[in-house]
C-alpha cells in the first residue's frame, strides 16, 4: 500500500502553516517545520504505526535547506511505498512585507539583511524546488476558503466536518459566561417563575417550554432571533471556524434561557448544522 506524503514548502510568511492546518482538517498526519535530516525517520514512524497519509513543512530554517529537500524529494519518487506531493506556496513581495510588519517578526533571512532583501535572497535558494513542485498556491490574494476549496479540489479530499453549534443556556445570576462568542438576553420575555406550579419546574418540562414558547411577544422575537442566528452561523463557516457557540440568558437560567435555547437547538438541527446543547444552570438552587 502507498502511503500519501505531502511536502510542504516555499517562501516564509506565505501561508505554508495554513496550507499544514488545512490538510490536518482533512485527517492528515501533520509536522511542522520538520528538519529534512530527520524525514528518513519520520517515514520509518509512518510505517511502524501504519500512518496512511502524513503532510510535512519543510523551510529555510533547515540547514543546507534546498540542497537536502531537493535530495530529500528525488530519492523518495524512487521509492514504490509513498506517494509524494510537492506544495509550494508563494506570495507577492508587497503582501509578505505587510504581513511582516502586521506579526512583527523577522524573517529568517533578513536577521542582517533588510527584509526585502532577505526575501529576495530566499526566492534565490528555493528557485529550483518551485520548478518542480506539483502544486504552487499564491496566496496573495487567496483567503483561507479559497486555499482550502484549492488543495481539497487538487487532492480529490474532503473535509472531516468539525463546524459545529454549541448552544447553552445560564442564569445571569450566577456570571455572565466567557467563552460564548454570542450571548442573548432573554430576561425581557414573560417569567414562569411567577407561577405557582411553574416556579419549581424547568425549560425541559413542556408546561413551562409551551407558556415561554406561546407568548406573542416570544414569536415575534424568536422568529428575529432565528434568522439572525442561522445567517450568522452561515458566515462563521464561511469564513473558516470550527464552531461557534451560543449562550441564551435569563435570571436563574432554569426556565426562559432553557425554553428559548431548545428550540433553537430544534430549529438549527433542521438546518442541517452539527449541534450540541446544554444547561449550566438549569440544577443551581434546586
Amino acid at each position: 500500500m502507498k502511503r500519501d506524503l505531502v511536502i510542504i514548502t516555499g517562501i516564509s510568511g506565505a501561508g505554508k502553516n495554513t496550507a499544514l492546518n488545512v490538510f490536518e482538517d482533512f485527517g492528515y498526519f501533520c509536522v511542522d517545520n520538520m528538519p529534512s535530516l530527520l524525514v528518513d525517520a519520520f517515514l520509518k514512524l509512518l510505517v511502524e504505526k501504519d500512518i496512511s497519509k502524513a503532510a510535512i513543512s519543510i523551510d529555510i530554517r533547515s540547514k543546507n535547506f534546498s540542497l537536502e529537500l531537493s535530495t530529500l524529494i528525488n530519492n523518495l519518487l524512487l521509492e514504490d511505498s509513498f506517494n509524494v506531493k510537492v506544495i509550494y506556496i508563494d506570495c507577492s513581495d508587497e503582501v509578505l512585507v505587510t504581513r511582516y510588519k502586521e506579526t512583527r517578526k523577522n524573517h529568517p533571512l533578513s536577521v542582517e539583511k533588510s527584509l526585502l532583501e532577505g526575501i529576495k535572497k530566499e526566492r534565490e535558494y528555493i528557485e529550483n524546488i518551485k520548478a518542480n513542485a506539483n502544486y504552487i498556491y499564491d496566496t496573495t490574494n487567496l483567503k483561507v476558503k479559497d486555499l482550502v476549496e484549492k488543495i481539497s479540489y487538487d487532492f480529490s479530499i474532503k473535509k472531516i466536518e468539525k463546524y459545529h453549534v454549541s448552544i447553552f443556556s445560564f442564569g445571569y445570576k450566577y456570571g455572565v459566561p466567557i467563552d460564548a462568542d454570542n450571548v442573548i438576553d432573554v430576561r425581557f420575555l414573560r417569567n414562569p417563575f411567577y407561577i405557582d406550579n411553574l416556579r419549581d419546574k424547568t425549560g425541559l418540562d413542556e408546561e413551562v417550554y409551551n407558556y415561554v414558547c406561546s407568548d406573542e411577544m416570544t414569536i415575534q422575537f424568536y422568529e428575529k432571533l432565528k434568522d439572525l442566528i442561522i445567517y450568522m452561523i452561515e458566515k462563521y463557516q464561511y469564513e473558516g471556524r470550527d464552531k461557534v457557540a451560543i449562550a441564551i440568558g435569563c435570571t436563574g437560567g432554569k426556565h426562559r434561557s432553557v425554553s428559548i435555547a431548545r428550540k433553537l437547538f430544534e430549529d438549527i438541527e433542521k438546518a442541517g448544522y452539527k449541534t450540541y446543547i446544554s444547561h449550566r444552570d438549569i440544577n443551581m438552587g434546586r
